[in-house]
């Protein structure tokens, strides 16, 4: 049963009407360990298998800029206004020495806005002596986008390679629906080793 304050909050989400248009999407802000990571002058860019076998990290593991629920999750937000969707990031790949990757939405059913807005993050997974964090490289973002994958429907940021070292690359999507409440959120791509180091 939800107490007094949840059922509050609840009460709340669903006043906020459906029509009401989402605020532009900006890159994630770092959380403080990746920002520090980032900016350290020991900071190595290495794959996926190294970070997990020397540095103990879970590339599986939540992004700690994305808060853990507080209380449980009964149904998606979004699919209480009737609409059913996720955004997707296909593998990151290299060509023409730079990696980048592609990201976009999927509608999983109901009534869902013909378009949105797709934010992507081309993240590459960086370590030092204070552990080891995903790193945003790039951000691409495309707006009016239908749902599906394919030239005119995705974002894709690039990033040169400094060398061809092997490095852990992923994607990130957020999806803005066009004139519909966004419950905020990234979708993750699957983590891929690339023989490309961010320049």
């Amino acid at each position: 049963m939800l107490g007094l304050a949840a059922m509050s909050a609840f009460v709340m989400m669903l006043a906020v009407p459906a029509s009401a248009s989402a605020a532009q999407v900006e890159p994630s802000p770092p959380d403080d360990v990746a920002a520090q990571i980032a900016s350290d002058p020991g900071l190595r860019y290495v794959s996926v298998a190294e970070a997990e076998e020397q540095y103990g990290f879970d590339t599986n593991a939540q992004d700690a800029d994305e808060p853990a629920a507080a209380e449980p999750a009964i149904t998606p937000l979004w699919s209480w206004w009737g609409c059913d969707w996720h955004g997707q990031a296909d593998y990151p790949h290299v060509t023409n020495n730079e990696a980048s990757v592609h990201g976009y939405w999927v509608k999983d059913g109901g009534d869902c806005p013909e378009t949105g807005t797709v934010t992507v993050e081309l993240q590459a997974l960086g370590c030092s002596n204070l552990g080891c964090a995903w790193i945003t490289q790039e951000t691409d973002s495309v707006t009016g986008v239908k749902p599906g994958s394919g030239t005119g429907r995705w974002a894709t940021p690039h990033k040169a390679c400094a060398n061809n070292n092997a490095t852990g690359w992923r994607g990130r999507v957020d999806t803005a629906l066009t004139d519909f409440y966004d419950p905020f959120g990234w979708d993750d791509g699957p983590a891929m080793d690339r023989n490309c180091s961010p320049a």
